[in-house]
């Protein structure tokens, strides 16, 4: 779908806001190093991106699969360095991508649908003045672990909330698994450059649909 889709449901983190991502990832590995774990900064890497946009519990037990008898004292470090205020000192919006929004709900229902804590996403969005009541789904939330992002279910309470069909619908990410989770709910993934991915990577996974920005999205649809 390269037209006008009824819905547009949107991850956070990499889409709107830019920083967070590399926030969370400095909070995993000083989680590990609480645990006098080092892991190679490539298999760091690829363990986060597998379990991205799951609890962080179950991100940690991926993590420390050799060492699970350790995710709980790591869990406890990962808390406080993402409750801590410098964690979201670096959080920013991501240029436009207020524009983008306001633009594309005066044509089309838009939503949130993301791994983050949903109270943490609503004062990110107060903080950048990205007023309005939208829907957000957060799989974080979620009680049932096997259903938290990448599993699709998320995105098809959405689906049924705004009675919209799969081929009606688009969803914006970053990331490998936004893909993974798009596909299996039957959405066309649309990938953002301002995030993790970049267009190689992204054109390496199958994606057809790749934008600059959420802004350059909001721009071919409206």
């Amino acid at each position: 779908m390269h037209g006008k889709p009824k819905l547009v449901l949107l991850d956070f983190d990499g889409v709107i806001a830019k920083g967070s991502n590399e926030a969370y990832f400095d909070c995993y590995h000083k989680a590990l190093e609480s645990v006098g774990v080092n892991l190679s900064p490539d298999v760091e890497h690829a363990r986060v991106l597998e379990g991205w946009g799951s609890r962080f519990d179950d991100q940690l037990k991926i993590l420390l699969q050799e060492n699970p008898e350790l995710v709980d004292q790591a869990g406890k470090t990962w808390v406080a360095c993402v409750g801590a205020p410098k964690f979201w000192e670096n959080v920013k919006l991501v240029p436009d991508s207020d524009k983008a929004i306001h633009l594309m709900e005066q044509k089309m229902d838009v939503a949130i649908v993301s791994g983050s804590r949903k109270d943490h996403i609503e004062m990110l969005l107060d903080r950048f003045g990205i007023d309005g009541d939208r829907k957000i789904f957060s799989s974080y939330d979620v009680a049932d672990p096997t259903l938290r992002k990448p599993n699709p279910y998320t995105l098809q309470l959405a689906l049924e909330h705004f009675s919209c069909s799969s081929s009606e619908a688009i969803y914006v990410g970053d990331m490998p698994n936004d893909i993974v989770m798009a596909r299996a709910a039957g959405i066309e993934p649309v990938i953002v450059l301002t995030g993790e991915l970049d267009e190689k990577r992204a054109k390496e996974l199958g994606v057809s649909w790749i934008e600059p920005d959420l802004f350059s999205v909001a721009q071919k649809i409206c």
